[in-house]
């Protein structure tokens, strides 16, 4: 039997009195359900209940608390309430002076990320426009100085002051630094590019390092430093002769053979010219927060747990197994089989792409969205299993334009083979089709140079 109106109020009135308003306001739909209209007054109280457990939670420190009650009110229709008005004034002042924090850092990304928070948010400021273009405009700047156009950098940059009203010392730091960096690359640059011309190789190499100290996405100096590093690296790492392959010593016993390293849990893949990679080869990879001991494999700069998810792979697919609150999809969820192309979200602000790009391969790939970086310098995470392809082409887990041959990093018991078809070298040492990759080391053919290094 349904209890009467009056017993729902009453509960409803008790939720509220104890600090519940999420339930005081699932009575109150009950009530409309039901038929009843005459809740107008409930309906206040709960307004109330919501914007006063809001300020408390901003009394302390608990502003995510209170935005999540502000969106709760603004789901009973009560925009023009004060108490509502007054929360959302205030909200939207700590957003406005969050990403101006940001860019007094000068870190115009991570003010782009909390301006992508607050459109999400039942709230709007008008001093955010000019913000996020002042934030765009910083990071434009920094792109083009990054690849070497500091005379496209220069008229981005001059758009960042005017929009952000007032002097900044985080900008003015980087106009300090972005004067310095453009002084060097106009020396270092032409310098560059004679040792080219005169196929001076030691100097290239010197020369372009020199460049990418200040542009390192400058294009035509990391090309140049992979031919320069191609020419010379036999001489630069040829191994040390064994005492066996100098002198004769026959009474010596022949020593036995070196076993094999056994593979890191994860390794860097440094590719010139195209990117850095964290490799995962465990069969569980743990997600989560970036702490200076933390226990993940994949840590995160963000709002996250610190485990938050992991992804246990087996002999046909990804499981996603939540820690803490994930989507999956933008809907929630605990445990999931993965489908490329899936987007996991973690926490509130965090989110990635999982991704099969080789077409029946088990190795995938991780993208980061909105910003979101690790505490390395990568631009993404490679979870392999059997196999990795780097080529053209999209159905890659590494895209290397220039590579019109795919290169395969094949994983064989305990240690890495490189599989291409043709000459390339391995610390050095000539190979022919395939090569074992040793724990930490170097590749480089003609159109390709890359190195591998544990994780420690």
């Amino acid at each position: 039997m349904r209890e009467p109106a009056w017993m729902i109020k009453y509960q409803a009135r008790e939720a509220l009195k104890n600090g519940r308003p999420e339930e005081a306001q699932r009575l109150l739909d009950d009530l409309v359900a039901g038929g009843d209209k005459r809740v107008w007054a409930l309906r206040g109280d709960i307004v109330k209940g919501y914007t006063d457990r809001a300020e408390r939670a901003l009394r302390n420190d608990d502003i995510e608390g209170a935005w999540k009650d502000l969106g709760r009110v603004t789901t009973l229709g009560a925009p023009a309430d004060p108490n509502v008005v007054r929360l959302r004034e205030i909200l939207s002042r700590l957003a406005v002076a969050e990403v101006r924090a940001m860019l007094e850092a000068g870190k115009p990304i991570q003010a782009l990320e909390s301006i992508a928070r607050f459109r999400e948010r039942p709230a709007d400021s008008p001093a955010l426009v000019a913000l996020e273009e002042a934030a765009r405009a910083w990071q434009d700047a920094i792109d083009a100085a990054d690849r070497g156009e500091f005379a496209q950098a220069r008229p981005a940059l001059e758009k960042v002051r005017p929009r952000l009203g007032v002097r900044t010392q985080g900008l003015d730091r980087y106009e300090e630094q972005l004067n310095v960096r453009e002084d060097r690359f106009k020396t270092a640059w032409p310098m560059l590019q004679a040792a080219a011309g005169a196929s001076d190789w030691r100097e290239m190499l010197r020369n372009a390092d020199d460049v990418l100290a200040v542009a390192p996405r400058h294009r035509e100096a990391q090309q140049a430093r992979n031919r320069a590093w191609q020419v010379l690296q036999p001489e630069a790492v040829r191994p040390t002769p064994r005492l066996s392959d100098t002198i004769s010593l026959p009474q010596a016993k022949a020593a036995p053979p070196e076993e094999p390293p056994v593979l890191p849990r994860r390794f860097f893949l440094w590719i010139d010219g195209v990117g850095a990679y964290l490799v995962c080869l465990g069969n569980r990879v743990a997600i989560g927060q970036a702490t200076a001991d933390g226990p993940v494999d994949v840590p995160i700069f963000a709002d996250v747990s610190r485990i938050h998810a992991a992804l246990t792979r087996d002999a046909e697919c990804y499981l996603l197994e939540a820690s803490k609150a994930v989507s999956l999809n933008a809907a929630p969820a605990e445990r999931a089989v993965l489908q490329s192309g899936d987007t996991i979200g973690l926490g509130t602000s965090c989110q990635m792409t999982f991704e099969l790009p080789v077409p029946g391969g088990l190795s995938a790939r991780l993208r980061l969205s909105g910003g979101r970086r690790l505490p390395m310098a990568v631009d993404g995470v490679l979870l392999m299993a059997d196999m990795l392809v780097l080529g053209g082409g999209d159905k890659v887990h590494v895209t290397i334009p220039e590579l019109e041959k795919p290169l395969y990093i094949l994983r064989q018991k305990d240690q890495l083979i490189v599989k291409w078809d043709g000459e390339f070298r391995i610390e050095g040492e000539k190979c022919a089709d395939r090569g074992f990759l040793p724990r930490s080391g170097t590749v480089s053919a003609d159109p390709f140079t890359f190195a591998i290094e544990p994780v420690r």
